[in-house]
């Protein structure tokens, strides 16, 4: 078994999914280890869907106590036990200011394409997919998975119902993501639909349906999309 099939096996058993990697050039911007020790290889981790991430990540005691960002507290401490275990270091789309630049990082690991709404798009997911973690490794790893060369699934789409469904009209062609509008709608009473089955512009998408997040799932992260932007004093 390659490394990279061992570390696979073992991110499938935490629940996670192993989104790729890549070799780190230059324009990518991959810090170095903190040993000082160049980092040759990152694998993407992420999830689509609900299955089985949702289900394991309820059953943690992050979940469980309640805190402020239990998904982000869970997944910190096991991506870390986990690239220890591998030799390696990990980082979270969360650290910094400033960010690393995760969106590129997972394009060169697998084949994801912009979507008009903004968020990157899978020929297999959708948009129910989401990045959690990179893991940065000493050494060079074999039979990493090649990207393939298909076109985006958005090219194909004549209507493009994405940037027509939103009550509030967050999304357009060539616009920044409204997001205050958003959290406005999905608190207010007319937008109980989005608060519990998630944004309707994602769910419109033909692409990765069967990949939809569970009710319970999506109230989740729409409560902690709210929250947040309550915290910052930015709407209510």
């Amino acid at each position: 078994m390659s490394e990279y099939q061992q570390i696979e096996k073992e991110v499938t058993r935490l629940g996670f999914l192993v989104r790729g990697g890549f070799a780190p050039e230059g324009e990518d911007t991959v810090p170095n280890l903190s040993s000082g020790q160049p980092t040759q290889t990152v694998i993407m981790i992420g999830n689509a869907g609900s299955t089985p991430f949702w289900n394991r990540f309820t059953q943690s005691s992050e979940y469980k106590a309640d805190s402020q960002n239990p998904m982000d507290n869970w997944t910190r401490r096991v991506m870390e036990d986990l690239a220890k275990n591998f030799g390696g270091e990990v980082l979270f789309p969360s650290d910094g200011p400033p960010y690393y630049p995760f969106q590129r990082w997972s394009s060169r690991a697998e084949s994801l394409y912009p979507s008009p709404i903004g968020l990157y798009i899978s020929h297999d997911w959708g948009t129910w997919h989401a990045l959690r973690a990179a893991i940065l490794l000493p050494e060079s790893v074999d039979n990493l998975p090649e990207l393939s060369q298909k076109q985006s699934p958005c090219l194909s789409c004549k209507d493009q119902p994405c940037l027509s469904s939103c009550p509030v009209d967050a999304f357009g062609i060539g616009q920044v993501y409204d997001y205050l509008a958003c959290a406005k709608h999905v608190v207010s009473e007319e937008g109980a639909d989005c608060a519990s089955k998630g944004c309707l512009a994602r769910r419109v998408c033909p692409v990765g349906q069967e990949f939809t997040l569970t009710p319970e799932h999506v109230a989740f992260h729409m409560a902690a999309f709210t929250r947040a932007r309550r915290d910052s004093g930015e709407v209510f």
